[in-house]
Parts: structure tokens; C-alpha cells; sequence
């Protein structure tokens, strides 16, 4: 994830990766990240935050991914803007004509399930300030962490965990191991601490064991040509790239999974999202 771009950034203080620009580092800022940890935990819906924790706590993470993802050729294409995946995965009709059991089927379906779309995590990021649109030199930047922003969702279905606490936690997790985000430690210490306070009996530390060897297992994920996965079936897919069955996961009732952590707040992506399209509507 992107650090914030509410500080001015003076162009000497850039980092050239692989002939791009990259931003200097975020100030570490681990009060502010526990503040967000704790309002995501509350609503588990309000994206935001998980970028405000990632951001407070990466560091120089985020340039470590970003050259390892650009030492790709399919990484470099995304940062030339040869592939704009929020355009690919925004195109719902498209996707809903893919046939069924396809992972780009899938996906879209997860996606109506929910009333979700893509430019609802771009909108989260921005809100959270890590845009940085003001700064075209940093383009290149900025189109590798939306790709990774969107790669969310997607990332839910390939996993196998769904939209409750503990597949948000369980996504994370997987994604800590992808990504080697700090700020995604602290997301999921609090969301398996809260969930544990909640339901004792609920094995949410072996589910979470489980997506990190599944993250362990993939060798990254980011790599690989999303647009020439979509058409494929979900389940070659994910037995060609090293996934594991989320079993300890499957086994948890869907209502348990969905009983703990109710948000206790509103303002979720799926309202923002409605709001939105209401105002634009009007």
C-alpha cells in the first residue's frame, strides 16, 4: 500500500527503483495505526482503515514490493500502464459472460453478492490519502499499489475465504505473507484477539496458520497475468498456482463466522458505495 500523499513530497527526497520514481518513506506513526486497527475492528466493512494502519506502519515496505512486483514483466507492464487492472475487473459485463466456474465468474458474482466494485477500494485509498495524484512523477507508483489495491476482492476468491471477520482476517493474513506489510500484523493480532474475547471455543489461530502456509505456499501471486487467469476455470487456477483447500476455515459454521465481530458502527463500503451512486443517480 501507498503512503500517505498529505505531506508534501520535494523531488530530491525520491527513490529511483528500476528507472521509477517511488515516494520517501512514511514517518512511522504506531498510535495512529492502533487508532485506525481499532475502527476497522469495529467495522470490519470500513476499508479506510486498513489502508490509514498500513500506512502508518510500512515503513519501506512498500518500495521492497514495489520492486520485487516491477522485476516482473507482467509487474513492469502495470507500472508502464500497459494494464490497468481496476478497468479490467470494473468491466462486470464482460466478466458475468465468462462461463460459469470460471474464476473471473467468480469473482463477479462475489462482487454482485455484495454490491461491491472495484473503485469502491480505490475510493477507500483515497479517502485515506494515498492517491497521490498531485505527484505524476510517482504514475508509475501509484498504478502498481491500485493493481495491488483491486487485487483485493480477487483475492478473496481465490482464497476461499469470504466477506465475514475471520475470511477478512484470513485474507490478510495471506496477504501479510505476499505483500511483507507490517501494518497487516497488527490488523490481524487485534482481529483474532477480538474474535477469540467473542467465541473462546471459534479455532480462528489455526485458520489463521493455515491461510499463512497457503500464502507461504503461492509464489507470489502479484506476478502473474490476471486478465489470463479470468477465463479459466476457479479450480485449475488455484491447483496450478499451490493454493490449499482453507479447511479449517470450511469447517467453522457460516453463522459463527458471521455472529462475531457485528459492526457496531455504520458507514460501510457497500453504503459509501450506494450513497454514492444515489448522488450521481440524482
Amino acid at each position: 500500500m501507498t503512503p500517505q500523499a498529505t505531506i508534501e513530497i520535494d523531488p530530491e527526497d525520491l527513490v529511483y527503483v528500476q528507472g521509477f520514481a517511488t515516494p520517501p518513506s512514511p514517518k512511522f506513526r504506531p498510535f495512529h495505526a492502533i487508532a485506525s486497527a481499532v475502527k476497522l475492528i469495529l467495522n470490519k466493512d470500513d476499508t479506510r482503515q486498513v489502508f490509514e494502519v498500513v500506512s502508518a506502519l510500512s515503513k519501506d515496505s512498500s518500495r521492497r514490493l514495489f520492486e520485487r512486483f516491477v522485476s516482473t514483466p507482467y509487474g513492469r507492464r502495470v507500472a508502464e500502464g500497459e494494464v490497468r487492472l481496476e478497468e479490467i475487473l470494473g468491466d462486470f459485463a464482460s466478466l458475468r459472460k465468462l462461463p460459469e466456474g470460471s474464476f473471473g465468474k467468480a469473482y463477479v458474482d462475489f462482487m454482485d453478492e455484495a454490491g461491491f466494485t472495484p473503485q469502491g477500494l480505490i475510493d477507500a485509498a483515497e479517502e485515506a490519502g494515498v492517491g497521490m495524484k498531485e505527484y505524476p512523477e510517482l504514475d508509475a507508483f501509484r498504478r502498481v499499489f491500485t493493481h495491488l489495491e483491486v487485487s483485493h476482492d480477487l483475492w478473496h476468491v481465490i482464497t476461499g475465504y469470504s466477506r465475514d471477520p475471520l475470511g477478512e482476517i484470513c485474507n490478510l493474513v495471506f496477504t501479510r505473507r505476499q505483500t511483507g506489510n507490517p501494518g497487516l500484523r497488527l490488523i490481524v493480532f487485534m482481529g483474532l484477539s477480538a474474535i477469540k474475547l467473542e467465541r473462546w471455543s471459534m479455532p480462528v489461530l489455526k485458520a489463521a496458520r493455515q491461510a499463512a502456509e497457503m500464502g507461504e505456499r503461492v509464489d507470489f501471486l502479484l506476478q502473474h497475468d490476471v486478465e489470463a487467469l479470468l477465463a479459466r476455470p476457479l479450480a485449475e487456477v488455484r491447483a496450478e498456482l499451490g493454493f490449499i483447500e482453507p479447511t479449517v476455515y470450511n469447517a467453522i459454521p457460516y453463522a459463527d463466522k458471521h455472529s462475531v465481530l457485528r459492526p457496531k458502527v455504520k458507514a460501510t463500503q457497500s453504503e459509501r458505495e450506494q450513497t454514492k451512486g444515489f448522488a450521481q443517480a440524482a
